[in-house]
């Protein structure tokens, strides 16, 4: 019964991972948050506890020590959403800047790397486990101004396709959400806290919600354990791709 499971989230203070520890709570034996913002976090912990055990982990998932602290917590994780990642700046690779880089490499790509490294042994000894991928159309179309996160994204698709094959007959299920565009906070950490050009990529047009991704992320985790969903891609109805969106 998936309402026995521990469910660990990461990236979950805001955003998809929020609303994804919300829509998954109400299955949840033990929910397992982790994010840096302790404060947000307790937050989410006072919303949730009356419906689940929830346990936080204020740390980055690029934390050296993150395995130890999420196996003080549990010895077992049953469904991962491997939900933190972000964006910094627009800059053409002319103009990247070093840190911009490490940052989003680190977190995008070693972090949710790093997060199935850990829970993945856990699930083969219990025969059975859901690794859930939050990734982007990022993965699947480069565009100006966006190298490098597209680069991480295209990295998350290649280690999720690549773990799906070995894991191939275990009972665990390795799947992904590849989202357009949806309104969170992202545009705000990608442009610097600057709300005015935040506020501007949704302009005009109709994003997606973090519900509408926690809902899919729900369907993923609640289908019969004989159906794996690979992949879903979706988009804003007002979305062709990165770089055609229709405003009014």
């Amino acid at each position: 019964m998936l309402n026995s499971k521990i469910i660990l989230i990461t990236g979950a203070s805001s955003g998809i991972g929020r609303a994804c520890a919300h829509q998954l709570s109400k299955y949840a034996s033990h929910l397992i948050l982790i994010s840096r913002s302790k404060e947000k976090l307790e937050c989410l912990q006072e919303e949730l506890s009356h419906i689940t055990k929830v346990s936080i982990i204020a740390s980055s998932v690029c934390d050296k020590d993150i395995e130890a602290k999420i196996k003080k917590v549990t010895p077992r994780v049953d469904i991962l959403v491997n939900n933190a990642g972000l964006a910094l700046g627009k800059d053409p690779v002319a103009s990247l800047k070093y840190e911009h880089m490490e940052e989003m490499i680190q977190t995008n790509v070693l972090g949710n790397f790093n997060l199935s490294r850990i829970v993945l042994p856990m699930m083969l000894e219990h025969q059975e486990g859901d690794i859930i991928n939050i990734c982007s159309i990022a993965g699947h179309y480069s565009y100006m101004g966006g190298s490098v996160y597209c680069a991480t994204k295209h990295a998350v698709k290649a280690f999720t396709r690549a773990m799906r094959e070995e894991t191939c007959g275990k009972n665990i299920r390795v799947m992904e959400v590849s989202p357009g565009m949806v309104e969170t906070n992202f545009s705000l950490t990608r442009f610097g806290g600057d709300q005015s050009l935040a506020d501007a990529v949704y302009q005009g047009m109709t994003p997606l919600t973090p519900a509408d991704i926690a809902e899919i992320v729900e369907f993923m985790a609640t289908r019969p354990r004989h159906v794996v969903l690979d992949e879903i891609i979706t988009m804003p109805t007002d979305q062709g791709s990165p770089s055609t969106v229709c405003r009014r």
